[in-house]
């Protein structure tokens, strides 16, 4: 069984995808900020971590900055209503996808298994953010 973090400020949406995504067989922590975001994944080191970027303390940008630093190959979706961000700050470059909050969880959770799948394959899975070549340019 896969184990996700989801870090949100929002107790409802946590509490919504968690609701969710153990529905589809996953084992999920919840953090309510990023700097908690950071303490679980050193902890224990989720299969994937989903991230809001508005995010009182430390930020969804910096908290995916500090857990790259710990876990270079860390899974970590962008989950945001500020999917510009994801385009437009370097910072996001190192996350694996950019996902648009909804009241519709069926993106997040495609994401969620296009992840896992391209971990058990070892093959590359971005989604939502420019490609590495053309943010290198």
């Amino acid at each position: 069984m896969a184990t996700l973090l989801i870090a949100d400020d929002n107790a409802a949406i946590r509490e919504f995808c968690r609701c969710e995504l153990v529905e589809e067989g996953y084992f999920v922590l919840e953090a309510r900020d990023g700097a908690e975001a950071v303490a679980q994944a050193r902890r224990f080191r989720p299969d994937v971590i989903v991230l809001d970027i508005c995010m009182p303390n430390v930020n969804g940008l910096e908290a995916l900055t500090r857990i790259r630093r710990l876990q270079p190959d860390a899974a970590v979706i962008l989950f945001t209503a500020y999917d510009d961000a994801c385009l437009h700050d370097k910072r996001s470059l190192v996350a694996t996808a950019c996902v648009a909050k909804s009241h519709d969880l069926t993106e997040l959770k495609q994401v969620v298994s296009g992840v896992l799948k391209s971990r058990r394959d070892k093959t590359d899975y971005r989604v939502g953010l420019p490609p590495l070549s053309m943010a290198a340019g």
